[in-house]
């Protein structure tokens, strides 16, 4: 669906305050462990919370990040995972690690740290898609709904009074679930229900989600006012189902089908040449027909008029 943001604020690309010198600002991270455990009867090695939070967000066990608080041009190509704080990252690292005791997919804390990173990194620059100024192409106010489910997940955690509570920050909770500001999420409501229910390291609700389903785009709905409520000038064409029109305003400005492709032909000069006076009888004829009043001299004309009679004066 195509759509447009109508603001008149400006985007800022920092999250917090800071001074005119401070271009961007890492905090390094205490170094963590990364521990691994060999399991007797299995004889696999186990990674620590930590470790596999290094390894499946950054793609080293080893590696210890700095990070990132301020949305920069520099900082904006890397992945919001790098915008964790270390916080974050030792919630995170909690969650796998039980993850992994209780069996549940990994990839559910893969999707919950990456819309958390989301949350750091864009929070402070991004706006709400349902503030009334999101619009359609045909002038419709645009209303972002999570589907039924996520809804009612979501009314369930925001109503439950354990957000203050939970492992989980309560502002990203919030941002989270809003459906204007996180209409695209990745994590699961469910799961992330399970952990804002069961505060502190027990979350026996994780044990369920052992087999990972995604959801993809399909967590949210965009519904269209039904009465235009934004003027826009009619464009010269446009298409329905493929097949192109060229509008009354496109014809005017020189636009045209041939062999169903929209071409502009040039604007015929000629056409406005002949409508202009040839001589000073053509000019004030005109002037007499447009309104009956007596014509005044232009500039130019006066101009016309006052070299011709100096000439004739010289030659006389």
């Amino acid at each position: 669906m195509d759509f447009m943001i109508i603001t008149a604020s400006t985007a800022k690309y920092t999250q917090t305050q800071r001074t005119s010198e401070e271009i961007s600002k890492t905090t390094l991270p205490q170094p963590v462990k990364t521990s691994t455990t060999m399991s007797a009867a299995s004889g696999q090695t186990t990674l620590s919370g930590m470790g596999l939070l290094m390894s499946r967000l950054f793609g080293d066990t080893d590696s210890t990040p700095p990070v990132q608080t301020h949305l920069t041009k520099d900082t904006m190509s890397m992945s919001c995972v790098n915008f964790l704080t270390n916080n974050d990252r030792n919630t995170l690292a909690g969650l796998y690690a039980r993850a992994q005791q209780q069996g549940t997919d990994l990839r559910y804390v893969d999707d919950l740290a990456r819309d958390l990173g989301d949350y750091r990194m864009f929070s402070g620059v991004m706006a709400n898609l349902n503030n009334g100024n999101m619009y359609d192409t045909s002038g419709h106010v645009l209303t972002y709904k999570f589907t039924a489910e996520d809804e009612a997940t979501a009314s369930r955690i925001l109503s439950g009074g354990k957000l203050s509570g939970s492992a989980l920050d309560e502002g990203f909770l919030r941002y989270e679930l809003d459906p204007g500001y996180s209409p695209s999420h990745l994590a699961n409501f469910q799961f992330i229900e399970s952990i804002v229910n069961q505060p502190g390291n027990h979350s026996p609700g994780m044990a369920q989600f052992s087999v990972y389903q995604q959801k993809g785009n399909q967590n949210f709905v965009v519904e269209a006012a039904s009465e235009v409520t934004l003027k826009t000038p009619e464009p010269d064409f446009g298409s329905i189902d493929g097949k192109f029109f060229v509008t009354a305003t496109g014809l005017k400005h020189g636009f045209r089908l041939e062999g169903g492709k929209v071409v502009q032909h040039p604007v015929n000069l000629f056409e406005n040449l002949a409508k202009t006076p040839k001589t000073l009888l053509d000019y004030f004829l005109k002037a007499h027909e447009s309104d009956k009043k007596p014509a005044s001299l232009s500039p130019p004309l006066f101009n016309f008029l006052y070299a011709a009679e100096h000439i004739e004066e010289k030659q006389k």
